[in-house]
């Protein structure tokens, strides 16, 4: 992918790299990251794990695998059929997993 210029309300990141699907572990299909809308309570932190959400902060990490996701491949990978935020993930900085073969520079 050509380095991609990508401009948020307070920042722009430089964004590169071909997707290497997390040195085969394909993470981003196998989670998603949901803001939340405060930080929670240490009970609620214990209550959202007990229903198979990790907490961090003002973020909810729920692990939910694509149904496209076939192993550590996408059967949608280069088709029209695969949606637009898959193709764009990661944007941030803060979105990044291990093994990610995208990098991101904040400009």
């Amino acid at each position: 992918m050509k380095a991609e210029l990508l401009t948020f309300p307070d920042r722009k990141v430089l964004r590169s790299g071909e997707c290497n699907r997390c040195e085969g572990a394909a993470r981003c299909c196998t989670f998603m990251t949901l803001p939340l809308a405060r930080v929670f309570s240490a009970d609620e932190t214990k209550w959202a794990a007990l229903h198979g959400v990790r907490v961090e902060g003002d973020t909810a990490f729920i692990d939910i695998q694509c149904s496209a996701l076939d192993g550590d491949r996408c059967t949608l990978y280069g088709t029209p059929e695969r949606p637009e935020m898959c193709v764009r993930y990661p944007e941030l900085p803060e979105q990044l997993v291990a093994g990610c073969s995208i990098t991101l520079l904040e400009v």
